[in-house]
């Protein structure tokens, strides 16, 4: 078949008309001219032929190219016989732009052509290949193939978005691969992009006002959010209330799941991405996957360079027993550094039943924050105020980490359909370490010079094994098991350099040595029941969990043990109609305190933020309570309210007591915890996402929010009551030429301060400019000096904030398989935050403004081959794109 050379669509309406005649009245005259074929014109015995078949498959709905779907072709048989016997003739996979083609196809028979994916429907069509049709071997075009969404499928399908958004019964998912505002970023910039969830300046994330467990591919993670490069994510999944199949632990924040990219489509595929920001800072990456028959072997990398740059000020009246003093300061800081991570891979399918997955992963990076501190404080003597002093404190930090990780992963699927048993061991090895010289020169006294160091390392073991039994078409059974141990040491001092001896003296009593063990074990089992108007789950977890630990340089050790506790879970739904359910999800979370939580030692790395565990801190118990109602429309379009509430008792607060201090010599202000009597937060949450036009989606977010906190029994004045609320709107506009724009817009009115048990001793972050060894501030461990106090109180409050995104995305080359991107953040420079929190001992406002303007661009390339037999030497010309039968 001859194939022009000039695009017929883009040809006259006039000579596209002549031209059809043209084809139509030399195909009719050709086809009277000749024989039939495989017959002599002396009339011989006839000859098998064969010839070759094609088409599209494309989705029924949007029309779009359906990539990887399976086509058969398979001898027609007869009414009555057993379909699933017929003989199979040639087969192929569909390419990047929907085509597929079979050769070999025989000629007059009777044949019947099937294609599936998954998610679609199985599509049947029987014909016949004609001699006749074709010039040269006989060809035949099947036309555009449709495929509809299965109506058996368990989840609602939005199409016509840059992201593909569904819903399952326990969680959305978004997928966020073709998103342009993340190109070149981290997984901070794909969460914010994420309904439901939020991120602040310092990248702490938000669920409904809680903070939720971060996961990477189903299992917890050690890694900090911007320790994850955005364009290895495939998929987030919000999981809003985990049902008993998910820990308990973590508290009622729910689940944000990432999920990682890992292709396992026979052949090769990958992609390249390479960008720069206005810094400027580069970042390179790519992956690449590779299957030939039972073996999958793939491999990811990314190297990232960051630049982030802060300002602000904090005021803080402190209130002593003799007088009250006054502290402003202002604060620039430049955080310099890098991460990069790498992992390879590879699946090995031992039969159709069973598959093995063995991965090693590396992620390294080092950062090197560089702070000045330009501030003006009150001075004491004898506690008698006495006039006022300043300083300027410059400081230079460099901070390491590096984290091993081992994955060996089993999979059985069972003769019986849906049936299936997992099991995974994975081994963590992290280490940190941090060191910070301080340079402060005084007003009114001699200038020093002090070092911070220190570091950690921590291994990290779990075991997980999973069953899943499909009893039958409405009833599934659930159950697993799961172990968690944790061994984590640190070491943190302080130092100060001796003038006349140029070296650095240990200052006494700041030293921090402490190591510990966390164990954790838990099982569950679900049953789950579908019928025609109702579902539901109904689950039981069981965990038990205990700490070991000791401050090494003395003889304190501690111990304490958390018996097993019960978390029921229950997900109820009533199906409406085909478009619309209700759902009523219940269940028990529990938060345990961690191990500098209950150490009773003082911890003096921070000046302005003295603290010491409490050994009386008991857990608390989350009861969480979600009642939603869905609604889809031609699936394109969902609307989502959800009604929330969470009631807590024996929530974890942080509480400021008064007391004299030997190693400061001065009356000062402890951070300790308590168990405040209960919290309860109740909102109302609503998402409609919506396909406009077939150019333009856009996605609202609304979310309304009460808390209210009775910590009486501490203090008659522990009382909290906040309302507030948040918006976020994000709009994609897909334009001629593969334009496409995406524009997203966040509010959030004055709300409280975060409450709960934010420390997490073990957290090992490194990266992300948060946690115990962050170059955050002046005090250089987390809280202090610029950022001085704690936030975490039942009194407070964090004024409005706004802020918009900007980004810009070409798709262009063959099949659209490169992209360019260009996004900006923070595009009106109003994105800040500004703090107010109090106590009894203290007053302190903090403004801080961090990476406003910032410009990023992104190229990325994607390649690819359907090809089964890629290491194989090929003896017969392939059919196009590779693909066989």
């Amino acid at each position: 078949m001859i194939k022009p050379n000039i695009p017929f669509a883009s040809l006259r309406p006039m000579t596209r008309l002549i031209l059809c005649l043209l084809v139509i009245i030399c195909s009719y005259s050709h086809a009277q001219a000749q024989p039939p074929r495989g017959n002599k014109q002396g009339g011989g015995p006839r000859q098998s032929m064969t010839g070759k078949v094609y088409g599209k498959i494309i989705d029924a709905d949007t029309k779009k190219p359906v990539e990887y779907a399976v086509v058969q072709v398979f001898k027609a048989v007869s009414a009555g016989e057993d379909s699933t016997k017929a003989p199979l003739v040639g087969g192929g996979i569909s390419a990047a732009n929907g085509d597929f083609s079979v050769e070999n196809v025989p000629v007059g028979e009777s044949l019947t052509l099937a294609v599936n994916f998954v998610g679609y429907g199985i599509y049947r069509s029987n014909f016949t290949l004609n001699a006749g049709q074709g010039m040269g071997m006989p060809e035949k075009d099947l036309g555009n193939i449709k495929l509809a969404v299965s109506s058996t499928m368990k989840e609602v399908i939005i199409d016509g978005g840059e992201s593909d958004f569904k819903i399952e019964f326990d969680k959305r998912i978004y997928d966020v691969e073709k998103n342009p505002m993340n190109a070149g970023g981290t997984a901070e910039d794909v969460l914010r992009n994420i309904p439901s969830v939020q991120v602040d300046l310092d990248g702490n994330v938000s669920m409904r006002n809680a903070a939720p467990q971060i996961f990477i591919d189903g299992r917890p993670t050690t890694l900090t959010i911007d320790q994850i490069p955005a364009d290895a994510i495939q998929k987030v999944e919000v999981i809003t209330n985990p049902s008993a199949k998910y820990d308990a632990s973590g508290g009622g924040g729910g689940i944000v799941n990432i999920v990682m990219k890992h292709n396992r489509g026979m052949g090769y595929n990958g992609s390249f991405r390479i960008g720069a920001d206005s810094r400027p800072r580069a970042n390179i990456s790519g992956d690449i996957n590779l299957r030939q028959g039972k073996f999958n072997f793939f491999a990811t990398g990314n190297y990232n360079q960051r630049k982030s740059i802060s300002k602000g000020y904090t005021d803080r009246d402190t209130y002593l027993l003799t007088d009250t003093t006054q502290l402003n300061q202002v604060q620039t800081s430049t955080n310099l550094g890098y991460f990069m991570s790498g992992k390879v891979g590879v699946d090995w399918f031992a039969d159709n039943r069973n598959t093995l997955t063995l991965s090693q992963s590396i992620t390294k990076g080092q950062f090197n924050p560089l702070d000045s501190i330009d501030a003006q404080t009150d001075t004491l003597v004898g506690g008698i105020q006495t006039g006022n002093s300043s300083y300027l404190r410059n400081s230079e930090t460099n901070r390491e980490f590096q984290n091993l990780g081992t994955s060996l992963l089993y999979k059985h699927l069972f003769a019986k359909e849906g049936t299936d048993l997992t099991a995974d061991i994975n081994v963590n090895l992290i280490e940190s370490s941090f060191q910070g010289d301080y340079v402060s020169t005084y007003s009114d006294a001699e200038s020093n010079i002090q070092r911070q160091s220190g570091g950690g390392k921590m291994q990290l073991y779990t075991a997980q094994t999973d069953y899943t039994n499909k009893v039958n078409d409405r009833l599934k059974i659930e159950g697993g098991l799961r172990g968690s141990v944790r061994h984590y040491e640190s070491i943190y001092d302080n130092y100060r350099l001796n003038q006349t001896t140029q070296q650095y003296d240990q200052l006494p009593g700041l030293l921090v040595n402490y190591e510990f063990v966390d164990q954790v074990y838990a099982a569950y089992g679900t049953v789950s029941k579908n019928s025609e108007h109702w579902k539901y789950q109904i689950g039981l977890r069981a965990e038990s969990s205990n700490y070991l630990g000791k401050l090494r340089d003395t003889p304190l050790s501690f111990k304490v043990q958390y018996p097993i506790s019960l978390f029921p879970s229950l997900y109820l739904t009533r199906v409406i109609s085909e478009t619309q359910d209700v759902q009523l999800a219940l269940s028990r979370k529990v938060n345990r305190p961690s191990f500098m939580q209950l150490i009773p030692f003082v911890d003096y790395s921070d000046s302005l933020n003295v603290s010491r565990g409490n050994p009386e801190l008991k857990p608390e118990f989350t009861h969480l309570a979600e009642l939603s109602y869905q609604k889809s429309y031609n699936k394109k379009n969902v609307f989502i309210a959800t009604a929330y509430a969470r009631f807590i008792t024996d929530l974890t607060i942080r509480n400021q007591i008064t007391e004299y201090s030997p190693i400061m010599q001065q009356d000062i202000v402890v951070n300790t915890y308590d168990n405040a009597s209960s919290s309860t937060a109740m909102g109302l949450e609503f998402v409609s996402r919506n396909s406009i036009t077939s150019w333009f989606d856009l996605t609202l977010n609304l979310n309304l929010y009460n808390s209210a906190i009775d910590g009486t029994n501490i203090s008659p004045t522990l009382i909290n009551n906040q309302s507030s609320w948040w918006t976020k709107t994000n709009a994609i506009f897909k334009l001629p030429k593969g334009f496409t724009v995406q524009a997203l817009f966040d509010y959030s009115s004055r709300k409280a301060l975060s409450v709960g048990s934010s420390d997490r001793a073990g957290g090992l972050e490194g990266g992300g400019g948060g946690g115990r060894m962050g170059g955050g501030g002046g005090g250089g461990g987390g809280g202090g000096g610029m950022w001085g106090g704690t936030d975490n109180t039942v009194q407070g409050y964090v004024l409005p904030t706004y802020g918009l995104d900007l980004s810009v995305k070409k798709d262009f080359g063959k099949n659209k398989n490169m992209t360019f991107t260009l996004s900006m953040q923070d595009v009106l420079r109003t994105r800040v935050q500004f703090t107010h929190s109090e106590s009894p001992y203290f007053v302190q406002d903090t403004f801080k403004r961090r990476d406003w303007r910032l410009f990023r661009f992104n190229f990325s390339w994607k390649f690819g081959k359907v090809d089964s037999s890629l290491f194989k030497r090929k003896n017969m010309k392939q059919s196009e794109g590779g693909m066989e039968g």
